[in-house]
């Protein structure tokens, strides 16, 4: 718990220090979230640009934005297909049996509710994650976000419970998500990704 309060200190601080790198970084997200099939590629390129403001400063900045776009928005596409799939089929249940009365639809609430907190968990670390990999993968980067999850449940949830206040901050102040909503969520979670491979490796 505390781990991940220090992670988020980490990501805020690196949003202030490059301020303006996150901000333009978050309005060309929100620009190409609007055709909605190219969301995928544009989180990945956000989180790309986040990355490197946090390891390389000098490197993080629009260019690298659009060629990270390019160059993943074809099996970033593919991986956000999948991911949209598992959130409908699993929020589907989750929402369909909420009054159902019993044993077994309270476990199978359960089960769905805690799938549904490791999905978004999953959602966030993967591509931190690969542009930490020597060789990157989607599918290894998936893999290895799923397990980071399993292993940091309290370190996660944290994060998360911190990022849903930030959510409501930013509904209350619409100007945020425009501005640098979507960035504090990819400098938080690049800096989560980091602060793990430092425990694994130390």
């Amino acid at each position: 718990m505390i781990a991940g309060l220090r992670v988020i200190w980490r990501g805020l601080r690196a949003v202030w220090l490059s301020g303006y790198v996150y901000i333009w970084a978050n309005l060309a997200f929100i620009a190409l979230c609007m055709p909605v099939v190219t969301a995928p590629g544009a989180f990945s390129a956000l989180m790309r640009v986040a990355h490197a403001a946090q390891k390389t400063p000098h490197e993080a900045d629009l260019d690298l934005f659009w060629e990270t776009f390019k160059a993943n928005w074809r099996p970033a596409f593919i991986w956000g297909i999948a991911h949209a799939i598992f959130a409908f089929v699993n929020f589907t249940n989750l929402f369909t049996y909420v009054d159902e009365p019993g044993i077994i639809a309270s476990v199978l609430r359960g089960i769905w509710l805690a799938a549904g907190i490791a999905w978004i968990g999953v959602l966030f670390y993967t591509w931190a994650i690969y542009y930490e990999m020597q060789s990157p993968t989607l599918w290894g980067a998936t893999r290895n976000a799923l397990v980071m999850v399993l292993q940091n449940p309290f370190f996660t949830m944290a994060i998360l419970a911190s990022m849903i206040i930030l959510a409501i901050i930013s509904t209350v102040l619409m100007a945020m998500w425009l501005l640098l909503t979507w960035s504090i969520f990819a400098a938080v979670f690049n800096a989560a990704v980091q602060d793990r491979l430092k425990v694994v490796y130390r």
